[in-house]
Parts: C-alpha cells; structure tokens; sequence
C-alpha cells in the first residue's frame, strides 16, 4: 500500500512539475478548458472542429472590420488553427504569441496608414463607393495586400468624414448651409476629428492601463470559452467587475455626465449630487473636456473627441485614480484628481409612473434583473417593483404595463420572484442540469402582490430571465404580452473563481478572473423552451429588431432548442380574450402612420439584410441622397411619434413629494415624463389594456 501511495504522489508531482513549466496563459487555458469540461450543461469535444472556433472568434474580435490584417497575415496565422486544441492539451505552444506580434504590428501600421491618409482633403467628385460586405462564418475579407489595405482604408476615413459632415448639416437648426457648402467648411476640421478619433482607437488599444498583453490574454480566453457557447465566458477582475455592476443597481461612477456642445467640445452635462465629481467642488456644467490621463499613464488628448470615446476612457478602470483637465467658461484650465465611487446607477433601477386617460394605468419600467451581488439583503429588482405595485394600487390604478423591453435578463432568481407578485403558487418553469435530471422551479412566496389586468411589453432585445417571467404569465394566462419576439435566450450561467477544484460559485468581492459557465437549459412549464425561439407575443407590433439579424439564432455557437416534459401540476388561469385584442390593435396600428412606416422600412430592411452585400456611395451628392433616406428609416424605427390625448403621464404622490426640492430629479424626471409619453409602442400598450379591462367586464372571469 505505501508504494502505491508512493507511486501515487510522484506521479501527481510530475504532473504538476510539467505543469509549472507551461507558460503562464497557456495554464490558464488549460484550466479554464478543464473547468467547462467539468461544470458545462453539454461541453462539445476539445478537438480540431473547436480549434478552429477559437481561431476564427479571436480574429472577430481583434479586427471587426478587416481594417488591420493583410491575407499574408492571416495565412501565417491560419497554420495554427487546427492546433490550439492540442496547446490546450498541454503540447507546444506558440499561436498567441504569433497573433500578438502580429495584431501589434497591424495596429501600429493602421496608425501610420491614417496619419498619412489624412494629411490632405480627399476628393469627392469622383465616383467612388464603399462595399458593406454580409459577414459570413468562417469567411475572412482581409485586404489581399498593403495597397488593397490603404486603398480600404482610404473609403473607410472617406465615409466617416462625408458622414460626420452630414450629422452637423443636418444638426444645424438655421439650415444655413447645403450638404456641399457644409463639405468645403467643415471638412479641414473633420477631417482632423475623425484622425484623432481613430488613431485614439488604436492607441486605447495598445496603451490600454492593464497593459497589451492583458488585453491579448483575455481575448483569447474569452474566445476559448465563448466556443462552447456565446453565454460562456471568461472575465478578468476588470470586467467581472464591469459585468456585475450591469446586474447591480450599484456602480463605480466619477458621477458625471457629458454632452457635445454646437462647437462639437465635449462639455460636462451634469453632476450627481453626492458623486465623486459634485463633491470635488471643481467640475461645473458646462466646462470643456480637454484631456483624460490614468495614474501613470499618458494624457490622452479629448480635443476633437465624441461623447462616446470620453466614456470609453472613463470605462478603462474603476479603481485608479484619473486628471481631468478642463478648460472653463472663462477661459481658464483646470486640472481635477477622481477616482469612482460606488454610487447608484440610474440606468438599472425600477421606474414607476401613472398614465392617466378614460383608465389609470401604472407603468413600471424594469430595465434589468439585478440584485446585489455583496449583500443578500440589498436591492433587488423584485422588491423594487413590488413597492413601486404598491405606491401605484394607492391611486387606485384599473391596470398595470410591466415593461422589459430592452431588458437583457440578469438573475434567474429575482425572474422568479418577479413572476410570483403575479401569480398565487406552482411551478413557473423547469431548468435541466448536466446529469440530465430536470428540477422544477417554483413560485417561491404564496399570494400575490397584484392580481388585476396586466400587460407585460418586449421586444427583440428582452432575453434571458425577461424571457422566462413572459413565458411564465403567458402560459398561465397571467398577462396580454405585447410586442414582438423576444430575443431566444433560455440557458442559466453561474460564476467560478479559475480553480480546477472548487465546484463553489462566485458572489462576493474576491479580486480574482474568473469564468461564466452555462450550466442549465430552461423551459417553460408547457414543456416548450424559448432557446433559440424566444417567445411569441399575444399581440404583436411591428418591431425595428425584426429587420436585423439579431437573437440567440444568429449568434456563433448557440445551443440547440429541445423540449421537455411538460409540467402536470400546472394549471393556467382562464383564457384572456387574445383575439379579440389583437384584431383590434391590428386596426389601430394599419391606421397608424408611424406604425405604417416602422413596417414599411422593416419590410425593406429585411431585403436589404438578405443581400450578401451594399454598396454605399461616396461620390458627395450621392452620399447625401443615400444618408437622407437612411435617417429617415433610423427615425421611423425609434418608435417616437406625437404625443397622443389617450393618457398623460404623470409621477404617483409619493415621487411627487420626493421631486420637491430636488432640482437635478426634477430634470431628469422631466425627460422620463416627455420620453413615455411619445413612446408610441407604449401608447398602443395603454390601448391594449384599456380593452382588456372593457372585455373582462363585459365578459367577467369563470
């Protein structure tokens, strides 16, 4: 027996001794192979097929747009594609630190390649075009040499310049000036903008503050893990942190707000009353953003910059400290020292309004499933809303809009506690496990916190746990969902620290990387599942979402839609009068002319979308014509009409007494009163429930 122990613990000293020798992310690859291996609800083999998957989602991720590498550097890179595999495996190593020399020096030649470029004005009177080619699996269109590179990126700067010359023609209120006019002044200064703008791309990239390798490292494991399937992921601390905060009404914010003013600066919009920046006492509204510099790091200029690229900067780290330098309205300059604190995040937190008409209807708004990952008794999104019913049933509401458009999903958990306000007691869905066993998830409270008339809107973009609580009030017959489509994703993720060992989950504040694993499939009690699906509303809108290919079925390795046993303790309420709503929401949306329109261009769209490429011109007057019946489409699909005399929107009493004295909410508040009311997806909603409300009186419940 002692030799064979003996035996034993040599051989797993020789294990680990090898395993030192292996470079430090080629071990992190290994464990996180291991770890998917061991906890994934259906891990797919480890072999040349899923090499090849690695290969192809880092090259998507590194260049986009095919702007960087030539077809030279992607053959030198395609020899190792069928090999990563067998690195994962423990064998010779050598693909990352290739991609990386390479990716280095592509990205460093795009900044010569754009310096030079736009030095002088194109020309554009000449025919010229730029081809948007559909993206096809595994099919790479890198520029066939150096030339064929800058002659791309040559069309690439062009139509970015013709394209920021129109936004401010078309910005100008006084409409002084003619797309062409507006070319021959603006052009010099645009086209210094969009150099800096891109070349700060580039530079963000290779001067990012955790370092080029990192960035590298994490690329790669991402793309190792996202090849089991797209909700599988590896994170480093940086953006763990990043993704929770999205499921957390808590985020790290310097608590400022930007806005492009009519000069096109970057100008401080707000301030958070109590955020890092109100309370340094030296930001003020309306001072000029001139540059942002990371402790120990290089100042990265902010003239010329967009809204989008200062927040980028600010989004590189939550916990180093950051100058800002500003100019002020005097003229003077201004240097100020932030680093993030936790504050609440607005963008996430439960929002609740009255929409007053020929009914009173509440209208809460649930931007996400969040609860709070460090403290169990925190905020979560089921509590909130249940106090929000609460506010809203003491105006005595005839009926009440959930809205979780746009709602990403987050915890499964709070999914089912928001679904259980709504429904007295059963099982509300199924999820099945890696062992294949299925275990019923159920109402977790008795009771319910509402039980009047509900509509319950999505759309394309509600996935995940907003899918799950639509399935669960459609089948029980809880809710009229509105909307369109959902997005068709129907599988649990948990978070696991980078251990081979631990089969513990991850919720605390541990600074460590770690990886999200899909370790479930759910499914409604019906047996059916929305993966891949999603779910089909009672009454459908038409939907700018349904002309782009976006959902769980156009994404790189979904997993497969299958069904379950359906659920024989289920027992759904009395059929709502479905039809009858939908015929007569039909005849207001044909008579609706924004409605119309959203169809019309959605219909166009889809051609569009199936042609394997456009063509978009960049001859000047061309460009115009083309930009003009885009922005007309882009306009048409917000869903923003006339604000109709079916309802006001207005603040139930109790935010009312808070909005008193806080001048700050109040204008925020304000544009939330302005944004719902010409909402007209929400207007069709309130009609909607005004006729379900009239039905089940004439037609009461059995």
């Amino acid at each position: 027996m002692r030799k064979v122990i003996v035996i034993l613990f040599f051989s797993t000293f020789c294990k680990t001794a090898a395993y030192a020798q292996y470079p430090p992310l080629q071990q992190k690859a290994i464990v996180l192979k291991t770890m998917v291996d061991r906890k994934h609800i259906s891990p797919r083999p480890v072999d040349d097929s899923f090499s090849v998957t690695v290969f192809r989602s880092l090259l998507n991720a590194a260049d986009k747009k095919w702007l960087l590498f030539t077809v030279a550097e992607y053959q030198q890179l395609l020899s190792f594609s069928n090999s990563i595999d067998d690195e994962m495996q423990g064998k010779s190593w050598g693909f990352c630190d290739k991609f990386s020399a390479l990716y280095k020096a592509a990205l460093v030649r795009a900044d010569s390649i754009i310096n030079k470029l736009l030095q002088k004005s194109f020309d554009y009177s000449v025919a010229d075009s730029i081809k948007s080619v559909k993206r096809q699996p595994g099919i790479f269109n890198f520029p066939a040499d150096a030339n064929a590179l800058t002659n791309k990126w040559t069309r690439y700067l062009k139509y970015n310049i013709l394209d920021a010359v129109y936004d401010e023609v078309s910005d100008d209120s006084t409409k002084k000036r003619t797309f062409k006019e507006g070319l021959a002044s603006l052009e010099p200064g645009i086209r210094e903008r969009v150099k800096k703008t891109e070349t700060k791309a580039i530079r963000r990239i290779l001067e990012i503050p955790a370092g080029f390798q990192a960035l590298i490292n994490e690329m790669y494991l991402n793309a190792i893990a996202s090849s089991f399937d797209p909700h599988t992921n590896y994170f480093s601390p940086e953006t763990r942190e990043a993704f929770q905060a999205e499921l957390s009404t808590e985020s790290y914010l310097f608590g400022i707000s930007f806005e492009q003013n009519d000069k096109g600066q970057v100008v401080v919009d707000k301030l958070t009353p109590g955020g890092a920046a109100w309370k340094s006492g030296e930001v003020h509204q309306g001072d000029e953003l001139v540059s942002l510099q990371w402790e120990d790091k290089e100042a990265q200029d902010m003239t010329g910059a967009t809204v989008e690229e200062a927040y980028e900067v600010l989004d590189q780290s939550n916990h180093d400290k950051l100058l800002f330098r500003f100019r002020k309205t005097d003229g003077t300059m201004s240097n100020v020292l932030l680093r993030k604190e936790k504050a609440e995040n607005d963008e996430n937190i439960v929002k609740g309004f009255l929409l007053k008409g020929d009914k009173k209807i509440g209208y809460i708004l649930l931007p996400g499933f969040y609860t709070e990952w460090e403290n169990e008794t925190g905020s979560s999104c089921a509590n909130d809303v249940a106090k929000e019913i609460i506010k809203l049933k003491k105006e005595n509401i005839d009926g009440l809009i959930l809205d979780v458009r746009y709602n990403g999903g987050g915890s499964i958990g709070e999914a089912l506690e928001m679904t259980g306000i709504f429904i007295d007691e059963g099982p509300l869905a199924a999820e099945k496990e890696r062992n294949g066993k299925l275990v019923t998830l159920k109402d977790p409270n008795r009771g319910t916190i509402y039980d009047g008339p509900m509509a319950l809107m999505v759309n394309g973009q509600s996935a995940s746990a907003s899918e799950m609580l639509a399935a669960s009030l459609q089948d029980y017959n809880r809710a009229v969902i509105v909307g369109s489509n959902t997005y068709g994703k129907a599988t649990g993720q948990s978070i696991f620290p980078m251990d081979t060992i631990t089969s513990k989950g991850i919720t605390g504040n541990e600074k460590t990387d770690v990886a999200k694993i899909t370790i479930g499939k759910l499914y409604r009690v019906t047996g059916r599942t929305a993966q891949m699906h999603g779910v089909t509303p009672d009454v459908m809108l038409p939907d700018a979402f349904d002309a782009l290919e976006s959902g769980e079925k156009f994404e790189d390795n979904p997993l497969p839609a299958d069904t379950a046993k359906r659920n024989n303790y289920y027992k759904p309420l009395p059929y709502l009068p479905v039809s009858e709503l939908v015929n007569r929401s039909a005849a207001r949306v044909i008579a609706h002319p924004d409605f119309r329109l959203i169809k019309k261009i959605v219909d166009e769209q889809k051609k569009i979308q199936q042609a394997s490429f456009r063509i978009i011109p960049l001859k000047a007057e061309l460009f115009e014509k083309w930009m003009d019946q885009r922005e007309a489409s882009l306009e048409a699909m917000k869903g923003e009409g006339e604000t109709t005399n079916k309802f006001t929107v207005e603040n139930h009493e109790q935010d009312k007494q808070l909005l008193v004295n806080n001048t700050y909410a109040k204008e925020l508040n304000q544009e939330w009163l302005n944004n719902l009311a010409e909402d007209i997806y929400i207007q069709e909603a309130y009609m909607i429930l005004a006729d379900l409300i009239n039905l089940q009186k004439t037609f009461p419940k059995n």
